[in-house]
């Protein structure tokens, strides 16, 4: 009578004397009950007691299936709750509650577990403590209060259904044990239960009270009799014998990194099935090596196999349900108001819902999608849905009209769909469409090794979430809002299974079998009878995967506070006792496994089970055997065949400027005729273009032909200076035609009054999208719309700037484009506009180009023969060029254009800021000499500067720049394409991406 520890020599399987006290406690007492922690070691244990002929005495058994028989003999009706239902009616009950009622607590999915948690625990000690005769507790603090609370209110609701806790119905049933002592609850025995909650003990020391509670310890677990409650009494089983242990040393494998993570482990698995074709692979998260490892292992001719275990999150429903429920609400919170879009734009979810196969869609949709939905800030949800309208029923037409045999025939498409049912709050419909998609698609959509099983998971997967949506949440009465936010909880299983690629190994009577690797958990592998494999290999052996982390949070202060802690197994004991079965589940070899590295190249530590080993095995006065696997193999690390049957060579990584001749060609001044696609033709380039490439070659060839990816739209000084462009055209053009030629100091008020106007126009433009710019200034929260705002005072700086400066010329060339009429720059066709000309009454011209930005020192211009201060003369050498030439190269055009204007000026005038300014090179003329001239406002010197000797006039400027620019076009031809001597702003971008080999 009472609480008995037996300590044991056990591995996986019972032991005889095991057998032997259970066989007798069933006699003495008519049944005796064996708790184990999980259904596969019930199912191993019933056939241990079958085999020797007590299994119809013994009932085998989880702690919770304990509960749930004794109380369907022994209860008063009600139901104990489904962990699902316990889930919807916490989340309900939270939704129910106002954020004032709750806090310091937060209605989110980690409160609804942590209450969850505590009224599955502790709900007899907090909502009904009056019928065992205690007080209740005193809530310590505003979250203990609103957490007693919420459990009591769940308490109600669970009573109001028929329903009770299974903690609760444990306590009933100790009160039944103690009075009555049924048959069924005279002898229990607990076997590898490293957790015991404190119903749970209740129960078993009730049991104790009337019979015997015995608790099987192997030698890993002894440290579990310090929990216990005193007295107890510790009686020795197979005193003799010895706990079955792997006959050898454990071998240990250290991988570099993560890229060759897969190839070393599939290395050293082959190795193990050429020793024996019975091998098992434990880690704790099979299902990652398996994805991994299996193919190679397949290229190997070795076929695999797992179980499959998935939470609604895991899948691609899940997945994808959630994201995009997600991203719906944004948008419907969001609204029509473009400003408020930053909450959702650019959406990529919806892009990643249309590459996924559950959509229904083709992967050249999600392009079209994501290209039309990132180039545009301003678009509304109403807009986006009906994109996605027109995808669906594109691609539904175009499947009508394809043949009917196809295997993509008879998919729906279904991408607006499910977004339209979310938008209504209908859920069940968006899965039910989603299942229909995964029913209907071919298994090649979920890849090529396990489609089908994956295709079935997906579909099982749906049909759950819709059973808990329709039915579990209608029986608990629980909107269907609020039981979609626990669907994470949902499970399914399946058995995935990678097959060899035809190699066979000669199996013991001579024929050919393929061997056959099995991944599974180190609990599962744990519970294979010693020395039932050939080979075990644990992979992933870091503290990441078996950490010696004891949890503690809100669940274990409230236990020990009310008296009801659990009775648990010390994490390093707990794996010290999965370790030792799993390896002695090995006949022959045993490795560990483990990366050193993460892919940032942090260490990643080993876990204590692999250092606790390692040192056995030194300690014995052997030596450990480490093998260490490196990264340096590339092709036998990223080919899942190793590389087998392929030619590798090592070659060469050149840089752009080493482009074969046949290339050379392609590179960018040349493009094919559009009338005859068989030759060539010289390209139309811009100003811009002309210029980044003379700033530096290699920069230009980054940004114009390896182009990496961005956003199409944003909102930066690109979008801004867009925007000055535009209201700045506006005004001038609308001053033209009210025949205003320009501001001067009398009409100055009138103008600023009228760009004031021109200003919110442009605004509203560009906030609905509305603009010829590359790019909107779409402002999408309250930081932006600031921005903008501070954009008006400067440009009406800008316009006073203007009445004062070169009052004998006007604006009289507003964006005006040498697209298509034929001019040639440097012997080239030239492209591209002028964002302004102002032109005098003498025919003479000034070309301004706006510059968005504070400080426009760095586009001044100095004589090139004036000498510098150590001497040296820019114009000697006969490559120079100006930092900036864009102006000058627009200057020089107008000269060869159709309308011959004499250009004596080349300006980037300053938008930004409070003291706007025009910078650059104009003739000596036009130099400021007194404040307020009528000249350009600061510009001191011109071309030549006589006064500090130099000798180069305007005109001799642009052509010498010109001529040098031809000399740097005929270089580009030619294929030179390196990196400028002097490395300048944008070279810090773009020449890390540049062309210089690192070996591994």
């Amino acid at each position: 009578m009472g609480l008995k520890v037996y300590t044991t020599q056990s591995a996986s399987a019972l032991t005889g004397a095991e057998v032997s006290l259970l066989a007798g406690a069933a006699r003495e007492h008519g049944r005796a009950t064996l708790l184990v922690p999980t259904f596969a070691e019930r199912d191993l244990c019933r056939r241990a007691l079958a085999d020797a002929h007590v299994g119809t005495g013994v009932d085998v058994a989880t702690p919770t299936t304990w509960i749930e028989g004794m109380w369907e003999l022994f209860g008063d009706g009600r139901r104990i709750v489904a962990p699902l239902e316990r889930r919807m009616l916490v989340a309900a009950l939270m939704a129910g509650r106002s954020a004032a009622f709750i806090a310091p607590l937060r209605d989110n999915p980690g409160t609804v577990r942590l209450v969850c948690q505590i009224a599955e625990a502790l709900l007899p000690e907090i909502a009904a403590p009056a019928a065992s005769g205690k007080e209740l507790p005193e809530a310590g603090n505003d979250a203990e209060r609103i957490v007693f609370s919420l459990v009591r209110d769940y308490a109600g609701m669970l009573e109001a259904r028929g329903l009770v806790e299974a903690s609760e119905a444990a306590r009933l049933l100790a009160r039944l044990v103690d009075s009555e002592a049924p048959a069924c609850a005279r002898f229990v025995a607990v076997r590898d239960v490293s957790r015991l909650p404190g119903h749970v003990m209740r129960l078993l020391m009730a049991v104790a009270g009337v019979g015997e509670a015995a608790v099987l310890l192997n030698p890993d677990q002894r440290s579990l009799v310090a929990g216990l409650p005193t007295p107890v009494e510790v009686v020795g089983l197979d005193a003799l014998a010895s706990a079955p242990r792997f006959q050898g040393d454990p071998e240990f494998l250290e991988v570099a990194g993560p890229h060759a993570r897969g190839a070393a482990y599939a290395r050293a698995i082959s190795g193990l099935v050429a020793d024996g074709r019975d091998v098992v692979v434990a880690s704790a998260r099979p299902s990652d090596v398996f994805d991994e490892v299996s193919p190679r292992l397949a290229a190997r001719g070795i076929c695999s196999e797992c179980a499959l275990v998935a939470r609604f999150g895991d899948t691609e429903v899940g997945r994808r349900f959630t994201s995009l429920s997600d991203v719906v609400a944004r948008m419907k919170e969001a609204g029509e108001d473009p400003e408020r879009a930053a909450t959702w734009w650019p959406a990529p979810e919806l892009t990643d819902w249309l590459y996924s196969p559950l959509s229904g869609m083709d992967s050249n949709s999600a392009r079209k999608f994501d290209k039309k939905i990132r180039s545009n800030r301003s678009l509304t949800p109403e807009v986006v849905l009906r994109a996605l309208q027109s995808y669906q029923s594109q691609t539904a037409t175009m499947r009508q009209r394809s043949e009917h045999s196809g295997p993509y025939a008879q998919v729906p498409a279904v991408c607006a769909s499910v977004v339209s049912y979310l938008w209504q709050e209908r859920p069940v419909s968006a899965l039910k469409a989603m299942c229909a998609v995964a029913a209907a698609l071919p298994p090649s959509a979920f890849g090529w090794r396990d489609g089908s099983v994956r295709a079935g998971l997906e579909a099982t997967m749906a049909a759950k979430a819709i059973e808990a949506l329709a039915d579990t949440a209608r029986e608990m009465d629980v909107p269907q809002s609020v039981a979609v936010t626990v669907l994470d909880g949902l499970t399914v299983s399946a058995r995935r299974r990678a097959e060899s690629s035809g190699f066979a190994h000669a199996g013991p009577d001579g024929g050919a079998t393929a061997p056959c690797v099995r991944f599974m958990t180190l609990a599962d592998a744990a519970l294979l009878p010693a020395g039932s494999v050939d080979a075990v290999f644990i992979a992933d052996v870091d503290v990441d995967n078996f950490s010696l982390a004891h949890e503690e949070g809100a669940l274990e202060a409230l236990s020990a506070k009310l008296g009801v802690a659990p009775v648990e197994l010390e994490p390093a004991a707990r794996l010290r006792d999965l370790f030792d079965r799993a390896l002695a589940a090995a006949r022959f070899r045993a490795i560990l496994a483990r990366v050193t590295h993460d892919r940032q190249a942090k260490d990643r530590y080993p876990a204590a089970m692999w250092t606790e080993l390692a040192a056995a095995v030194r300690a014995s006065g052997r030596v450990a055997d480490v093998v260490s696997a490196g990264e340096g193999d590339i092709v036998g690390d990223l080919d899942i065949a190793a590389g087998a049957g392929l030619a590798c060579e090592r070659v060469a990584c050149l840089p752009p400027q080493e482009l074969g001749k046949d290339a050379l060609r392609h590179l960018v001044l040349y493009q094919r005729d559009p009338a005859d696609p068989s030759r060539l033709v010289p390209r139309q380039l811009s100003a811009s273009q002309i210029e980044s490439y003379a700033t530096c070659p290699l920069c230009w060839f980054i940004s114009s032909r390896v182009r990496p990816q961005s956003l199409d739209a944003g909102f930066g000084n690109m979008e801004k200076g867009n925007f000055v462009h535009d209201v700045m055209h506006r005004l001038h053009a609308e001053l033209i035609e009210e025949g205003i030629p320009r501001v001067t100091p009398e009409n100055l008020a009138g103008c600023l009054e009228r760009l004031r106007s021109v200003f919110d126009r442009v605004r509203a433009e560009h906030a609905r999208n509305k603009t010829s710019s590359s790019g909107a200034l779409v402002a999408h929260s309250a930081l932006e719309r600031a921005q903008v705002d501070e954009i008006l005072p400067q440009l009406e700086a800008v316009v006073r700037y203007e009445a004062e400066a070169l009052a004998p010329f006007a604006p009289e060339y507003l964006e005006y484009s040498f697209n298509g009429l034929g001019v040639e720059y440097a012997g080239r066709p030239l492209g591209g506009r002028i964002d302004r000309v102002d032109v005098d009454a003498e025919g003479r011209a000034m070309v301004i180009d706006y510059k968005h930005r504070a400080d426009v020192n760095a586009f001044k211009l100095s004589d090139p023969t004036v000498a510098k201060r150590d001497g040296t003369v820019p114009a000697d050498d006969p490559d120079w060029l100006p930092e900036h030439t864009q102006s000058l190269i627009y200057a020089q055009a107008l000269r060869h254009s159709e309308l011959a204007l004499d250009a004596r000026g080349a300006l980037y005038f300053s938008t930004k800021g409070g003291a706007p300014a025009m910078c650059g090179a104009v003739s000596e003329e036009f130099a400021e000499v007194e404040r307020g001239d009528g000249r350009v406002p600061g510009l001191r010197t011109g071309f030549p500067d006589t006064e500090r000797g130099g000798s180069m006039s305007f005109d001799e400027l642009l052509d010498r720049v010109e001529r040098t620019i031809a000399r740097k076009l005929d270089s580009l031809e030619a294929g030179d394409v390196a990196a400028a001597e002097k490395p300048g702003a944008r070279c810090a971008f773009n020449h890390d991406l540049g062309f210089e080999r690192r070996d591994a």
